[in-house]
């Protein structure tokens, strides 16, 4: 029979457990303020471009294997060197032993819109939190009170340094979309989503999240319907013009993934095919062969929207002649040409495309240039531990001036990471994929790395040159 003191503490164990529960029932009314839609967009109206930059300065641009040199986690907030590029960087946070404290995911802006403020989220033992820092000096700012429908879902606006956009998990307000104010603590409601959900199935971007429009008025969403199946929803914030469709219901659109916002707002990116905003008229078929590889959507060197992609397989058509048929660490599309190519390829002297590889052209106000992360193949990983020239690109975060008169590659760092996988630490090891995120100006690049397996996943940026704190 079991001692008193042992029943006892079993006792004390569920009084926590629902004393837990009460406060998390509590916690799940959200007080919002009403919103004026009127002011958290700015139709047709872009952020300004920065004076072209040569992002690569001083950078590595050639080809030749280099080992991962050998080296301890930097200490936190200390500038270090890569020893193999040279590149500039800093360990931003301290992730414990199974906690994971990293950028959203390399397709979401992780600064706000001038910079002076950088999102992560951490995942532990007490579940996922939102953490806020300078964007400059990455001292811890705060921590944001919301709830996303993904975890990976949260948009800051690209007008409003203060301002963010999610849609809402907590049962009280959920599917419901909401900006937050990260000055103010303020949420208000724009648009409430939930009449088109089934209860439990919370309004997201699907299997492949992309940001909103330039101007902070597009976006796209995707949930199961409350009749069954699924609903693809496009929202545009100034005339509150929501579209709603159901997938496969006569049309050809499935269930895996939402329309996505192109940078002008002028139409959306849908499983493969460029439509209109309210999703009826395709206007633009692209070129390869798996639309549901690791992408981005941006803009190219003449500010014209662009769905870059990493690319294993040949275009049907063969992406405009390439003697590569598209394949290539990097491949182009053009919203309004359709136009293929491929760049950081075989016949260029590359290796084939890297597993794993993520892109992110998040630096809007420098279009053109795109920041890529590459983890590697299995068998590779030796090259964490043999001291020997490890493949180019292997376990490389490296820039690519996408501008056809201007085309390089500049390798910046080893990220060190084993992303999925690593076997140390207990967390999901797909957390410890890189998922670079470019800022804004293009001068900094927000990473995460397991640092070979270390047990914890952290946040690293890396300073470029023509990077410059106020």
């Amino acid at each position: 029979m079991p001692s008193v003191s042992i029943m006892m503490r079993g006792i004390l164990r569920i009084v926590v457990v629902l004393i837990v529960l009460v406060s998390l029932n509590a916690c799940t009314t959200l007080a919002y303020t009403p919103v004026d839609r009127s002011t958290l967009s700015t139709p047709g109206v872009y952020p300004v471009r920065d004076a072209p930059a040569n992002l690569c300065q001083g950078a590595v641009v050639d080809q030749l294997a280099r080992p991962i040199v050998p080296m301890e986690k930097p200490a936190y907030l200390q500038a270090t060197t890569d020893p193999a590029f040279g590149a500039s960087f800093k360990r931003i946070t301290n992730a414990g032993e199974g906690v994971v404290l990293k950028p959203l995911y390399n397709t979401i802006q992780a600064w706000n819109a001038d910079e002076s403020l950088l999102l992560l989220y951490r995942r532990g033992y007490q579940g996922v939190d939102y953490r806020l820092l300078d964007g400059h000096t990455y001292a811890p700012v705060g921590r944001l009170n919301i709830r996303p429908a993904d975890v990976e879902e949260v948009f800051w606006s690209r007008h409003d340094p203060d301002r963010l956009f999610y849609v809402s998990s907590y049962p009280s307000t959920e599917s419901q979309f909401f900006t937050y104010d990260v000055r103010r603590k303020q949420h208000g409601l724009i648009k409430d989503l939930a009449p088109y959900c089934r209860a439990g199935s919370v309004a997201r971007g699907g299997t492949d999240v992309y940001m909103q429009s330039l101007d902070d008025d597009l976006f796209g969403f995707r949930c199961e319907a409350p009749d069954g199946g699924y609903h693809l929803m496009s929202y545009r914030i100034s005339t509150d013009d929501l579209t709603v469709v159901k997938a496969g219901n006569g049309n050809p659109w499935s269930n895996w993934r939402a329309p996505m916002p192109s940078p002008s707002g002028k139409s959306m990116w849908l499983q493969g095919v460029v439509v209109d905003p309210q999703l009826q008229t395709v206007t633009q078929q692209f070129d390869l062969a798996e639309p549901g590889e690791h992408g981005d959507i941006g803009l190219n060197h003449l500010g014209e929207d662009t769905l870059y992609q990493t690319v294993f397989d040949p275009s049907p058509k063969g992406c405009n002649g390439s003697i590569d048929r598209g394949v290539g660490h990097l491949g182009m599309h053009g919203f309004s040409d359709g136009d293929c190519r491929a760049m950081v390829t075989e016949s260029e002297g590359w290796p084939y495309t890297t597993s794993g590889t993520h892109v992110s052209a998040g630096a809007y106000k420098q279009p053109g240039w795109v920041a890529v992360s590459s983890i590697g193949y299995p068998e590779q990983l030796v090259f964490h531990r043999n001291k020997r020239p490890a493949t180019p690109l292997f376990s490389e975060i490296y820039l690519v001036n996408t501008q056809p008169e201007q085309a390089q590659v500049c390798r910046l760092m080893h990220h060190r990471s084993y992303g999925k996988f690593a076997k140390n630490g207990g967390y999901l090891a797909y957390f410890g994929e890189p998922h670079p995120s470019h800022s804004p100006s293009g001068t900094r690049i927000v990473f995460a790395s397991d640092w070979q397996d270390s047990g914890a996943v952290d946040t690293y940026v890396i300073e470029l040159p023509g990077y410059q704190r106020p």
